[in-house]
């Protein structure tokens, strides 16, 4: 078993925290205040009136668009996320309705003029250059609060699991993402045993992986917006590629 994550897919100086665990899922509850993602994209009200479904915010012919980059123009983070189906679920009893379905995510690769990916390329090339890149995946929407939804995935290709806060009343997004494993751990690692755990130098000489600070965990606050499909904001007006599914 491996845990970890490569350090050339982030920046050194970057805002963000890294943390992982072997299984770790994502969760993420608190929002930066923003506002909206392109100028004349659809948006909810502050003070909405009345609580809407999953599927009415981002269903049918709607795309949204996440943006974690906050102050950091040069940042590359924010994707196109299209969901394509919306199966109502039984209630577990806890807080809100339950959806699922499939969506797929579109990476900000520059769509004119294309550039080709390099592998071991720099930070953000990964994100922006080669040919469109994404994951459909299985995702699950669950109401926390009045058109306030957490919606989680596993990215079975990519690797990694993602945990999103949406909040369609101030239009802001929260998420939560561990990376796939990297780095080896010893048979002798036990996480129940207080004696054989990631703070036995016997183990890890080096410490704890997780504090490591190229470790895979990292959690960011931004804004989103949803527009429809075929006003083609993410492809005509930000100049970004989309990933479809051959």
């Amino acid at each position: 078993m491996v845990i970890g994550h490569s350090v050339n897919s982030f920046p050194k100086d970057s805002a963000m925290t890294y943390y992982k665990k072997p299984f770790a899922a994502s969760i993420a509850f608190f929002c930066a205040s923003v506002s909206l993602l392109v100028p004349g994209m659809a948006h909810a009200a502050n003070t909405p009136t009345s609580c809407r479904s999953y599927e009415s915010w981002v269903g049918k012919d709607k795309v949204n668009i996440v943006d974690f980059r906050g102050q950091d123009e040069s940042s590359p983070f924010r994707f196109r996320l299209k969901a394509h189906s919306f199966e109502s679920v039984k209630t577990d009893g806890f807080m809100g309705p339950i959806t699922r379905g499939e969506l797929t995510f579109s990476y900000p690769r520059q769509a004119k003029p294309e550039v080709p990916y390099v592998k071991d390329a720099p930070y953000p090339a990964p994100y922006t250059r080669g040919p469109a890149f994404g994951e459909k995946v299985r995702y699950q929407a669950r109401e926390i609060a009045c058109n306030v939804f957490e919606v989680h995935w596993k990215e079975p290709f990519k690797g990694d699991t993602v945990t999103h806060v949406q909040d369609f009343n101030r239009q802001h997004v929260c998420t939560n993402i561990t990376n796939l494993n990297r780095e080896v751990i010893p048979a002798g690692f036990d996480q129940f045993d207080l004696s054989q755990q990631l703070n036995n130098k016997a183990l890890f000489p080096a410490g704890s992986p997780l504090m490591k600070d190229g470790f895979g965990w990292y959690n960011l606050c931004g804004k989103m917006a949803q527009s429809r499909e075929r006003d083609r904001v993410w492809e005509d007006k930000l100049g970004f590629l989309v990933y479809e599914v051959k």
